[in-house]
């Protein structure tokens, strides 16, 4: 998809968020509207700090972020109302915006952001933390009850950025705050729209509209999120009007739920990828075999010639027309075709298994190997329909593989744990630097890169251009260094495999309509 075309089809969703008064929402005497509504993911932990993943999004109605974030994935006010740099690029001073008050009606103040930044690197046993977006910051300093100055080492473009991710919470929870205290529903306070009610995991999660928020008042007064993991329950319950509202709407449903005049489809091409990473780092990877079934003492994995044939044995324009229905688009870049910082020499990796082969007989395979590729069967539209195709296309070179799939709930822990050998998921950001940072970039904990970096892939001659992309100031000249990080990364190391972008569709019953956002998230602030 080009930017053009992206930027259309996003226009209609960015309309309504311009300003954070435009958002959804109606006059503070709306009427007391209940919703009830259909999700497919249950949030895995409660506490906004924890895991940084999709089905977290719903707390983004709970807690808000520091900066706020347009369905198009912008930033704008926020609880911050303005930011400028200081100086070099080094001091970033945000103003919040004057009167803000938690749930509680306590104010909402400087210290409390202090806090909430401070509380972020610490949290543990995250699966895919947010720490990568404090790494930058090395003060943090309250000049008044409305004004912070962060502080950086060098001069950082991406502050305001990395800013749309941080929950705010009171600093009256106390330093001794932890994740189980959320989930033990012991937190009483919110800065979001929305203060919760109520919630089981895996069950449902109940919600009420916030007094004391500041903003735009929702149309949504109470919302009750019910989890219903199988397509067919949550399409099943809006047909009949047990729900008004549902997530991820199947590319199979599509036809018939537009066709409904009772039912309002809203769909957005969104900021994510779907991708294959690859074990590159052990030189025995527990799921690669000789073709007797046996270990192997190489992994060919390591071997740029086996990734390269491995991507070009890859057909994506069948996999988005035959598997996707349509509702994806190709993928080049970690992000859709002319998001700043992507490449536009950078095209989509030809089809190709002749030349497959060849690759793989002059790496020293010429009769391939079998392998495993793992994938989760219950998070991402069609995914386990979409690892059986990548699987077939590189059995048809010679890589024999059979697919292992798991639910998300069990996947993504054993995959931050190095457990496979090929895996196939999806990410989203919305900006390169996101994305690059966490997904591609060799996994370094101290320094907070990598963090989706499950495989332990990696290409020091693209981080190295990343790196001075992080202090570039300059957008053009950061851009280009990098769209060149992705040439070589994405395209002649090939030590990541971006085969498409998937839409995020959601149905909604008249009159109620659900305003589509590019990370996936299902908001009650955003259905009216």
């Amino acid at each position: 998809m080009k930017r053009a075309e992206f930027l259309k089809a996003m226009a209609g969703a960015a309309a309504l968020a311009a300003t954070p008064s435009a958002k959804p929402a109606r006059a503070q005497s709306a009427p007391e509207t209940r919703l009830r509504a259909g999700i497919k993911l249950s949030p895995t932990s409660m506490d906004p700090h924890f895991r940084l993943s999709g089905e977290q999004a719903i707390l983004r109605a709970l807690h808000a972020r520091f900066v706020g974030m347009t369905p198009a994935g912008k930033p704008e006010p926020g609880i911050a109302e303005s930011w400028r740099t200081i100086g070099d690029g080094r001091i970033w001073e945000f103003t919040l915006r004057a009167g803000l008050k938690f749930s509680d009606g306590s104010p909402l103040t400087a210290e409390d952001v202090a806090f909430s930044l401070w509380r972020v690197p610490r949290i543990e046993g995250s699966p895919g933390a947010y720490h990568i977006f404090v790494r930058a910051i090395t003060k943090v300093e309250v000049k008044d009850a409305r004004t912070l100055h962060l502080h950086t080492a060098q001069p950082y473009p991406f502050m305001v950025e990395d800013m749309t991710e941080i929950a705010v919470i009171s600093k009256s929870l106390g330093e001794g705050l932890r994740t189980a205290d959320f989930n033990a529903r012991e937190v009483k306070v919110f800065s979001g729209p929305y203060a919760l009610e109520d919630y089981r995991f895996g069950e449902f999660v109940a919600m009420r509209r916030n007094p004391h928020w500041s903003g735009a008042t929702p149309a949504i007064a109470q919302a009750q999120y019910r989890v219903m993991s199988t397509d067919a329950s949550r399409v099943a319950a809006l047909l009949s009007a047990d729900v008004q509202a549902i997530d991820e709407v199947t590319v199979q449903d599509i036809p018939r739920l537009r066709r409904d005049a009772a039912l309002e489809v809203s769909q957005t091409a969104g900021m994510r990828v779907m991708y294959v990473a690859m074990d590159m780092d052990r030189d025995v990877t527990p799921f690669i075999r000789d073709n007797n079934g046996q270990p192997m003492t190489r992994n060919p994995l390591k071997d740029a010639r086996v990734r390269r044939a491995m991507s070009h044995a890859i057909n994506r324009a069948a996999i988005v027309d035959r598997v996707m229905e349509g509702a994806a688009t190709v993928a080049s870049n970690l992000l859709p075709e002319g998001t700043p910082g992507t490449s536009a020499r950078l095209g989509v990796t030809p089809y190709d298994p002749e030349l497959a082969k060849r690759l793989l007989a002059e790496a020293g395979y010429p009769e391939g190997f079998q392998a495993t590729l793992h994938a989760t069967n219950d998070r991402y539209p069609n995914d386990e329909k979409v690892a059986q195709a990548i699987a077939q296309f590189w059995s048809r070179i010679g890589i024999r593989t059979e697919v292992s799939t798991l639910p998300n709930a069990s996947y993504f822990p054993q995959a931050a744990r190095q457990a496979f050998s090929l895996m196939a998921a999806q990410y989203g950001a919305d900006n390169v630097s996101y994305a690059y940072r966490a997904l591609v970039h060799t996994w370094n904990r101290e320094a907070g890169l990598g963090t989706a970096n499950r495989t332990r892939h990696s290409s020091p001659r693209a981080d190295a251009l990343v790196a001075r992309a992080l202090t570039t100031m300059d957008e053009t000249a950061r851009n280009a260094l990098f769209a060149e990080a992705a040439e070589i990364a994405i395209g002649e190391e090939a030590i990541i495999h971006m085969i498409y972008h998937p839409a995020y569709v959601y149905a909604a019953r008249k009159p109620l309509r659900v305003t589509p956002y590019y990370n996936g998230a299902f908001l009650p602030q955003a259905i009216g």
